[in-house]
């Protein structure tokens, strides 16, 4: 059975693992200790969702070709952050014109705007979890006084109100939400995302 972490192949001994899933798990020791994480798992080329882990786990490394898996480590966690941080940067302008477009009739420009904005939210919320690879504690990184990780939490509120706005055509409100709770936070996140270290 060949393994490959980032599409390089390894040397890896076995020593008495018997199935899959007890390899898979000394690579994934051996990964943490390395300040990697695994983020995905392909079995001779079939790329695997979490739910059908389970059902490769008790193969025997003979009934495998090749698995192949991709990690990431800390650094690789904080340029996504980066990157993310300008894409939040980015949101603030339109986030800004919403009240404008709402008034001009551009209802169709203000879903884009909101659609894009919530992409970068649940990107945002996919790292969250990855932040103690990157060397953060617990309540680390910052934005202003809070720890980003609150941020789901902070915005939530906001976003359901926003939602039920749109949804009541209320655009008064999602003017208001907008511009005056949704900009000046998205515009913090940004800015405190660009300059994690």
């Amino acid at each position: 059975m060949d393994i490959l972490i980032n599409g390089a192949t390894i040397e890896y001994i076995r020593e008495g693992e018997k199935s899959l899933g007890e390899i898979l798990g000394s690579l994934e020791s051996a990964c943490e200790k390395a300040g990697m994480t695994i983020t995905g798992i392909s079995v001779d080329g079939t790329r695997l969702a979490a739910e059908e882990l389970d059902a490769y786990f008790s193969r025997s490394p003979e009934e495998v070709s090749v698995v192949s898996l991709e990690t990431i480590n800390g650094q690789d966690v904080i340029s996504m952050l980066h990157d993310l941080g300008s894409e939040f940067s980015l949101c603030v302008g339109p986030l800004l014109e919403i009240p404008v477009q709402l008034q001009t009739g551009k209802e169709m420009a203000v879903m884009e705007t909101i659609n894009r904005f919530s992409v970068q939210l649940q990107n945002l919320y996919r790292l969250l979890p990855l932040l103690p690879i990157a060397g953060y504690p617990e309540g680390q990184p910052l934005v202003e006084d809070s720890p980003l990780t609150d941020v789901p939490g902070d915005l939530s509120p906001i976003l359901e109100e926003l939602l039920s706005a749109l949804k009541n055509k209320d655009t008064i409100l999602v003017g208001d939400l907008s511009e005056y709770e949704l900009a000046p936070r998205i515009e913090k996140i940004g800015a405190a995302l660009c300059s994690i270290s």
